[in-house]
């Protein structure tokens, strides 16, 4: 009988913990024995709060409500279930707190504990806790925050060693596997052998989950795997129809599985005027990254240490050339939004260099009114340090030059940068290069294939980013076991099994007659990116959203009332116009 883990810590992220109850669940009903495992409240640094989101002091009740959530949601599960605080010994958390104090400033980020690397397994966190990287160590409150991590994630060590002493189990589901203490977990469950699945939000689509086997949520060697069995399969017209849709909705923040970053597309055929670009160069649009949730880690080093170093190599190398013009299109995530704060030194980096710029070079930052879309359309050439746009731009069957690491990186049709030094022999190549079909077809191939690595899961409905609710009809046990992607999930952790399946000999023998007639179709129809149903329908969503700021004015609660009577209704109209798109 499979004995399966599941380590929780972060029960105040609810949107999160509820994919863990309908695994959970499912596993249990395939005969699998599960138990959590909780944190009770041990931790002085966890990324519960991170200052980069509420610009505000961790609040000193943090780690009392997390725990009083964490045990209401578990007695009504009825898993059984154990405190990390059981497994470790006052005289253990001394040595904990003993060892973080004793780690200089300059060495944190090399810092172990017991042989294991912790330093660079809560790194990630704490760029992410200021959106600074690398973290200023002369800054004392940076160096008390790492301090703490440190102090957390050897708590965490410890006490899970000492659980996987006296407990036996055969897998573990946690949650992304990349922040702190997760990433302490994932470790230490591969080191003793044990199979995990990480879990998050999908990345692309709505209503979907990420999980990766064996690796954190931003691990590319899973994607890596999968396209290397199906690279070669050709779509059929249902998968490119899907992988346009997707392209589609993306451009009028659609079904976005995350916060827009981008206003609503709509086509600007002024841009070059409006930027006082010349219509006989070439136009190359460098679209920057936000890179704090992967900066620090080895799995995403490319040729360059740093973005702004490619940055300025680039703007360099464009400096000397007059047939060429370059706009670089500045992360809007980095003048952060409703969920997290701005990224200051990232983007102070553009600020500054705004001013010196040589005359055929524009920056376009956060806050100005140039739609990435729009730019995308009218360049000749992306440039990305692994931006989703990459992506976007290729599948349009624009030539591209990817200049770290990205999900599409094993694309074949992508100019891929694999050292510094090769950066202007690359650059003099693309003044050569133009849309090709070739591009676009194997973007299409590398979206679909991503797709169909985040599962679909309905047994959670998702109204928006932070609101979730199980799905009443997966309440009963047969429901779950008839779900496929709770089924791979199960396969996985229960008997060892792939997430994903092979090709079948048909399938790898499947001609691109499918292909060859949609790409033909797009050909013939310049306008196939744009949906008028659906610019429709956004005016009366916005319209919508003034309804909604003028029932927040009645007086006495009355409007907040009819708001919430209203929310499930007015989603469901949502959903309706975004299935449109």
């Amino acid at each position: 009988m499979t004995r399966i883990l599941i380590f929780s810590p972060y029960a105040l992220w609810a949107n999160h913990t509820i994919y863990e109850e309908s695994i959970a669940r499912a596993c249990q009903a395939q005969g699998a024995v599960v138990a959590y495992l909780l944190c009770d409240g041990l931790l002085p640094e966890c990324d519960q709060h991170w200052d980069s989101k509420s610009n505000s002091p961790r609040p000193p009740d943090l780690c009392q409500r997390c725990r009083a959530k964490s045990k209401g949601n578990l007695d009504n599960l009825n898993f059984p279930y154990r405190w990390l605080g059981d497994f470790i010994s006052p005289d253990e958390k001394a040595k904990a707190f003993a060892w973080a104090q004793s780690v200089p400033p300059t060495e944190m980020r090399q810092a172990t504990f017991e042989a294991n690397p912790l330093g660079e397994w809560v790194l990630s966190s704490v760029i992410s806790y200021f959106r600074r990287y690398p973290p200023d160590m002369d800054n004392q409150h940076v160096v008390s925050v790492f301090r703490g991590f440190l102090v957390s994630a050897a708590i965490v060590a410890t006490g899970i060693t000492n659980y996987l002493e006296t407990n036996a189990i055969d897998a573990a589901l946690l949650f992304n596997g990349r922040q702190s203490i997760t990433r302490v977990a994932l470790e230490l469950f591969r080191l003793h052998g044990i199979r995990v699945l990480t879990h998050e939000r999908a990345e692309f689509q709505r209503g979907h989950l990420n999980v990766r086997p064996n690796a954190h949520c931003m691990n590319l060697q899973p994607f890596k795997a999968l396209w290397s069995e199906w690279s070669q399969v050709p779509l059929k017209r249902e998968s490119l129809d899907a992988a346009l849709k997707w392209l589609i909705q993306r451009r009028y923040g659609a079904n976005l599985a995350w916060i827009p970053f981008n206003t609503s597309f709509i086509r600007d055929s002024s841009l070059r005027g409006r930027m006082n670009l010349s219509r006989h160069k070439r136009l190359w649009a460098l679209f920057t990254s936000s890179t704090d949730e992967i900066a620090g880690d080895p799995l995403w080093q490319g040729p360059y240490e740093s973005q702004e170093t490619w940055v300025r190599d680039v703007v360099q190398w464009v400096a000397l050339r007059d047939d060429v013009e370059l706009i670089i299109k500045v992360h809007p995530n980095l003048g952060g939004n409703n969920y997290i704060g701005k990224a200051v030194d990232e983007l102070r980096i553009y600020q500054e260099m705004k001013p010196s710029l040589p005359a055929n070079v524009r920056i376009v930052l956060p806050e100005d009114s140039v739609n990435a879309y729009s730019l995308a359309d009218e360049a000749d050439l992306g440039l990305t340090f692994g931006s989703t746009i990459g992506l976007e731009m290729a599948m349009l069957g624009k030539p591209v030059l990817l200049a770290s690491r990205a999900l599409y990186e094993q694309a074949t049709q992508i100019v891929t940068l694999r050292a510094r030094e090769s950066l202007p022999g690359m650059l003099e190549r693309c003044l050569q290069a133009t849309t090709n079909r070739e591009i676009q077809r194997e973007a299409f191939r590398v979206a679909h294939y991503y797709f169909a690595s985040e599962l679909p899961f309905p047994a959670v409905d998702v109204f928006g980013v932070f609101d979730v609710k199980l799905n009443d009809n997966y309440r009963e046990d047969a429901s779950l076991i008839k779900d496929d992607s709770l089924n791979r999930i199960c396969r996985f952790l229960i008997k060892g099994g792939p997430l994903f399946d092979s090709p079948t000999a048909e399938e790898r023998y499947r001609t691109t007659a499918d292909e060859d007639v949609f790409f033909d179709r797009l050909a013939r129809s310049p306008h196939y990116l744009r949906d008028v149903r659906y610019e429709r329908w956004l005016k009366l969503k916005s319209l919508g959203w003034l309804t909604r700021d003028l029932l927040r004015r009645l007086p006495f609660g009355v409007g907040h009332t009819l708001l919430d009577l209203g929310r499930r209704r007015w989603h469901a109209l949502l959903t309706w116009g975004e299935s449109k798109a």
